[in-house]
């Protein structure tokens, strides 16, 4: 079954922007992505390669500043958005890309209410996360490219005779 509606929210503190395409690729496959919105602190980060993937991919980015050091208040910003999204009734799916355990509470929530919950993350995903989610799609899996193993030609005999043949 296709979805109609789903929101990709990104934790871009916690993943890399070489993904994104391959990441937004594979969640179209399910259907139909008309929110998706990136979360960090761009104060003081290099945002030269986010900007472009923001443009390219129609993302729209949500600065969060820290308040304080030693807490992330990207993480507090999604999770609010995640839930004003879920109250306007009109998502039946979000993709929350992050391998950050603190997003396990959140997918929880979100199933509780009946949407489907993808994560998106890599390979050292908390398990926590992982299971709170109703399906969670490697990264690393998003990024392989099928390799075929070289066959050597077949030899074909020559008209000669071998040496052995000849007399």
């Amino acid at each position: 079954e296709e979805l109609e509606a789903i929101a990709v929210l990104i934790d871009a503190d916690n993943i890399s922007d070489t993904h994104i395409k391959a990441i937004l690729d594979e969640i179209s496959t399910h259907g139909r992505i008309i929110t998706k919105r990136a979360y960090g602190n761009w104060a003081g980060k290099n945002i030269s390669s986010w900007k472009s993937k923001f443009i390219e991919y129609s993302i729209q980015p949500i600065l969060q500043i820290a308040y304080t050091t030693g807490k992330n208040s990207t993480d507090a910003a999604m999770n609010i958005d995640a839930m004003d999204l879920l109250y306007t009734k009109k998502y039946d799916a979000f993709v929350l890309v992050s391998s950050d355990s603190d997003f396990t509470r959140l997918a929880l929530r979100l199933r509780d209410e009946g949407v489907y919950v993808f994560g998106v993350g890599e390979m050292k995903t908390p398990v926590s996360l992982r299971n709170a989610c109703d399906s969670f799609i490697f990264i690393e899996n998003l990024n392989k490219e099928i390799k075929v193993a070289k066959v050597a030609p077949i030899a074909v005999p020559s008209a000669k005779p071998s040496a052995l043949e000849q007399k």
